[in-house]
């Protein structure tokens, strides 16, 4: 991989680590209802989750993918009802706890993990990905480097954005501020699901 085509990559992993979605809207919302440090598993654990994605992609999962609508659009809605059901919890709860089982957070780092699989952003980022940057004669060479900038761009993503839910928790803590807050972060991932499944 050239310079050029690294300084590309970069760019492209930080824009689409930093940007609105699932995981940042999870990590803030964990940060503020739990502190910090219970948004460490989600912070290690997308990371992970997504670099398994792109090593699959290098495998020639991406391709399938592409070539497989009626597999697209399970991927698709299968993420989709993920995001409402995680919104909806979240939405209802007092204390960020939300729904039981796999839609309670603070996630662990296996589900954050698994979460890599239903978040339709993940599944866009790793195919556009795979097209740009692994569709070489040395894929699983590239894919390494890949895996290396999209781990620290998304982990340093996750820490910002769980820093800030952490640092509005003293303020949230006040009156009803912290059940409204929710109701917004619900509403932010069921506008992303949306928005998602009309995209």
């Amino acid at each position: 991989m050239n310079p050029d085509q690294l300084l590309a990559l970069v760019v492209f992993a930080l824009v689409g680590s930093f940007t609105p979605g699932p995981n940042n809207a999870i990590a803030t919302a964990t940060g503020a209802n739990h502190g910090f440090a219970a948004a460490l598993p989600h912070i290690a654990g997308v990371p992970f989750g997504f670099s398994t994605m792109l090593l699959a992609a290098a495998g020639g999962v991406a391709a399938l993918i592409v070539a497989s609508p009626a597999l697209s659009t399970l991927l698709k809605w299968l993420g989709i009802a993920y995001l409402l059901w995680l919104a909806w919890g979240l939405a209802r709860s007092r204390d960020g706890g939300g729904a039981g089982g796999p839609f309670k957070l603070p996630l662990a780092f296996w589900q954050s993990a698994l979460f890599q699989y239903l978040n339709p952003k993940a599944w866009m980022l790793s195919v556009a990905t795979a097209a740009a940057w692994l569709a070489t004669d040395r894929p699983w060479q590239r894919a390494a480097i890949v895996c290396v900038v999209f781990s620290i761009a998304c982990a340093a993503s996750l820490v910002l954005w769980a820093w800030v839910g952490a640092a509005l928790r003293r303020w949230l803590a006040h009156g009803g501020r912290l059940r409204n807050f929710n109701v917004s972060m619900g509403a932010a991932l069921a506008a992303t699901a949306v928005w998602m499944g009309v995209a």
